[in-house]
């Protein structure tokens, strides 16, 4: 896959999952849920990075360079707003994965706490 392909829509994902079998669900669910994990494990330590180096700059002398560490600061954050977009992607699909396991009365329904357009999806 190339660094310029997106995901499918989310309207295409729910179509597609349903011609899946239930192990395939499963295991989408499964990747989905390690991956969301893994990008807030990683958005936590660029966190970290971000007040080491800021705390590294302040620190610098008036004339010490302060670019190289403006642009690790610009890029620490950079990568946490885009991994906040995919974590975002996948709950969304984590969501459906679970819409369709209920509706195949592998799992609870859905809670209450899923929005309106999660629960017309279910029914």
């Amino acid at each position: 896959m190339s660094s310029n392909s997106k995901p499918i829509q989310i309207e295409e994902f729910i179509l597609a999952i349903k011609d899946l079998s239930d192990e395939n669900l499963k295991s989408i669910l499964s990747q989905l849920d390690n991956s969301i994990s893994k990008l807030v494990e990683s958005n936590e330590t660029l966190a970290q990075e971000i007040e080491t180096t800021k705390e590294a700059v302040s620190q610098l002398k008036p004339e010490e360079s302060h670019e190289e560490l403006k642009q690790d600061l610009v890029l620490y954050t950079e990568t946490i707003e885009e991994n906040n977009e995919v974590i975002a992607n996948q709950k969304e699909r984590v969501t459906q994965l679970n819409i369709e396991l209920g509706r195949r009365g592998l799992k609870e329904p859905p809670s209450e706490s899923l929005d309106s357009k999660a629960k017309e999806l279910y029914l």
